[in-house]
């Protein structure tokens, strides 16, 4: 597997080609890359699935991983134009419940964006709200 990276208005893309599968070893590769852009602040991932040819259960499992690190971090991650046969694939599997997924790359950019700019308008939210809410009294003990 090959992994091209560009940055479009602090999204990262990440073009994947060739064989997501566990000879080719893409677990341990996309699992440090992910790691590495969650080290440099590098929250909003598009992995562009455009040119992925074969996907097995160590693959899925390396894209499974590869989001939960990044949410962890108040990050997101989403798939762009997979092919019929990998979007089967993730439906048979149900993540196509748990990717976002999207037609094209301006497609995913706009809405990744927007959610992006939602998710920390609700967190600057929640701090302001956190800091002007009074405590609660503490209850005296006899």
């Amino acid at each position: 597997m090959n992994v091209r990276t560009r940055i479009v208005t602090g999204v990262t893309i990440l073009h994947l080609e060739g064989r997501l599968v566990t000879q080719s070893k893409p677990v341990p590769s996309l699992r440090a890359i992910v790691g590495d852009l969650v080290r440099q602040g590098r929250l909003v991932v598009l992995l562009d699935m455009t040119a992925v040819t074969d996907i097995d259960a160590h693959g899925l499992g390396a894209l499974v991983s590869s989001l939960t690190t990044l949410e962890r971090h108040g990050g997101q991650m989403a798939l762009v134009a997979p092919s019929d046969r990998i979007r089967r694939l993730l439906a048979i599997t149900r993540l196509d419940t748990v990717f976002a997924i999207y037609d094209s790359e301006p497609e995913a950019l706009v809405r990744c964006r927007a959610t992006a700019a939602l998710a920390e308008s609700w967190a600057d939210c929640a701090v302001t709200k956190a800091h002007a809410l009074p405590r609660p009294p503490v209850a005296a003990v006899n």
